[in-house]
This record gives C-alpha cells, sequence and structure tokens, in this order.
C-alpha cells in the first residue's frame, strides 16, 4: 500500500513565500459563526496545508471549513476533511537535513471534499499565477547574480579573452604555408619556418 502511494499522482503544490497572503480561516464544523485564523504552507487544487496550536487543532477525519485567500482579494470558502495532523517541524537552514519540531503547534493536512468546479478554476489559476510569478523572480535574481559575477570579474575576462585571441593567432599565423611549401612535396626540412631554425641549415653544421 505504501508503496503504491509512493507513485500516486498528486495535484501541483505551491509552496507560499514570504511575499505571499498566508493567513487562512477555518471553522470546526461544530461550532457555527466561530473561525480561527491561522497560517497554511502550501496549497493544491486538492487540498492545502496549514498550521495551528495543539488545543485549536481539528481532529483526524473531520470535516472543517476553509476560507482560502486568492489574488485581487478574492476568497473561496469549503469544506475539507482532515487526513494529516503530524508536530509541525521548522526547518534550521544552518543544518541541512535537520528540524526542530515547533512548541506547541502542529501541521494539519486537509483534503477538499467534492470540491465545486468554479471553486477548483479559482484555485488552480490563483496557483499557476503564483508558480509564473514565482519563476520570473528567480529567473530575475539568477540574472542578478550572474551580473554582479560578471561585473566583479571583469577583468579576468578581459585577460583571459585577450589570451585566447592570442593563442588562435599565433596558431593561425605558424600554421600557415610559405613561399617554399609545395603541396605535393611538402616543404623541405626546416624551411618551413626559417625563422624558428636557430640551428642554420644543413651546409651550416657541416653536413
Amino acid at each position: 500500500m505504501s508503496e503504491a502511494r509512493k507513485f500516486q499522482n498528486r495535484a501541483p503544490r505551491y509552496t507560499l513565500q514570504p511575499t505571499d497572503n498566508r493567513y487562512l480561516r477555518f471553522a470546526h464544523k461544530n461550532e457555527q459563526g466561530h473561525t480561527h485564523t491561522t497560517q497554511f504552507i502550501d496549497i493544491s487544487a486538492t487540498g492545502l496545508a496549514f498550521i495551528i496550536d495543539k488545543d485549536l487543532a481539528p481532529q483526524i477525519f473531520e470535516m472543517i471549513k476553509v476560507e482560502i485567500p486568492l489574488d485581487d482579494g478574492q476568497s473561496v470558502a469549503w469544506w475539507g476533511k482532515v487526513v494529516r495532523v503530524e508536530e509541525y517541524a521548522i526547518q534550521r537552514w544552518y543544518m541541512r537535513g535537520s528540524s526542530k519540531a515547533h512548541e506547541n503547534q502542529v501541521l494539519i493536512g486537509v483534503r477538499f471534499q467534492d470540491l465545486p468546479a468554479g471553486h477548483t478554476m479559482a484555485i488552480r489559476h490563483a496557483i499557476d499565477k503564483k508558480f509564473d510569478e514565482l519563476y520570473t523572480r528567480q529567473s530575475k535574481e539568477r540574472m542578478k547574480h550572474v551580473s554582479v559575477f560578471l561585473a566583479s570579474q571583469a577583468w579576468r575576462i578581459i585577460v583571459y579573452a585577450i589570451s585566447i585571441l592570442f593563442m588562435v593567432w599565433f596558431f593561425y599565423h605558424f600554421t600557415q604555408p610559405d613561399d617554399n611549401y609545395d603541396a605535393q612535396k611538402g616543404a623541405p626540412w626546416g624551411e618551413r619556418f626559417p625563422q624558428l631554425n636557430i640551428f642554420g641549415n644543413g651546409s651550416d653544421r657541416g653536413e
């Protein structure tokens, strides 16, 4: 069963960023007119996850009503079933793979129940827009890092470019045939580049 669930397709899940509106309201089914405000962590077209104090947390399999903020001040409200309740762990940025449970808070996983098509489309549209914004922001950050790197390494890049151009010129110049070169016979030994022949011709060596 665990292996089957491992490969089950899931709707694209958007993790909320610090610049997003991370607050939602929910109400227990038996608490008509009374809502709780908390922060949610991620959302997809099929469900979401939020954190809440233990004493206010809904029970596993409990039906709750959630009001989800969307863009432009819009929101959708619908019922969902609590499918996960676990301790909320904060990831440590300075210790990769390490996490610490936050005191008196739990993470609640909710799956929407019979979500209307209009609500589904609104949530998917909002998620797609957030993914586009995130991709654009990350692209701009990468371009900024590249620009800063190029600016800080400009003199090295110039030196490398000059070195490469010199090497290209050097090999091109010394691989060109001279007047003594015959494509049918080749060039006599030591006469193709006489300027590099430090021993002179054969007669100078007593040959």
